[in-house]
């Protein structure tokens, strides 16, 4: 009677767990080719250019005042953030001051934010991570783009 009572719960667990799991599986898929018919043909499918920010960082590579360069670009926004080594930091503000000039010089209808805050190129180097990972629409991007300029704005 206990192998028959302990069969009949194993069956009844086995059967509602496979019950539930084919109801979620509809459920989280239900809206898959909706969303796959509302963003056919849109920004979503386009691969973002990032050919600006490419020639900004291979520009800035060049300068041994840099250390490491990583930039974004969204529309007409370049975002640029780079370190400065650690002995070249007593000149900081002349050099910030030249690589602005500079991409603003090479890039004259995009808005250059340049920043060599360490805060501002982590955020930006993870802007940069992510964009790899996944697609990104242009609209996201601006509005992640605008959150990093304002940081860059704050006076601490």
């Amino acid at each position: 009677m206990k192998r028959w009572w302990l069969a009949a719960v194993a069956v009844w667990l086995a059967a509602s767990g496979c019950a539930k799991e084919e109801t979620e599986q509809k459920q989280s898929l239900q809206g898959a080719d909706w969303m796959r018919a509302q963003t056919f043909g849109t920004a979503k499918g386009a691969v973002l250019d990032q050919g600006p920010a490419e020639r900004a960082v291979a520009s800035l590579r060049q300068r041994d005042d840099v250390r490491e360069v990583v930039a974004v670009n969204s529309g007409e926004r370049l975002l640029v953030a780079y370190q400065i080594p650690h002995l070249k930091r007593w000149k900081r503000k002349k050099i910030e001051k030249e690589i602005a000039e500079r991409l603003r010089a090479m890039f004259p209808g995009y808005d250059v934010v340049s920043s060599s805050d360490l805060k501002i190129f982590w955020k930006t180097k993870d802007l940069k991570t992510k964009m790899e990972k996944k697609r990104w629409d242009e609209r996201d991007l601006q509005r992640e783009i605008g959150r990093i300029e304002k940081l860059s704005k704050e006076q601490t």
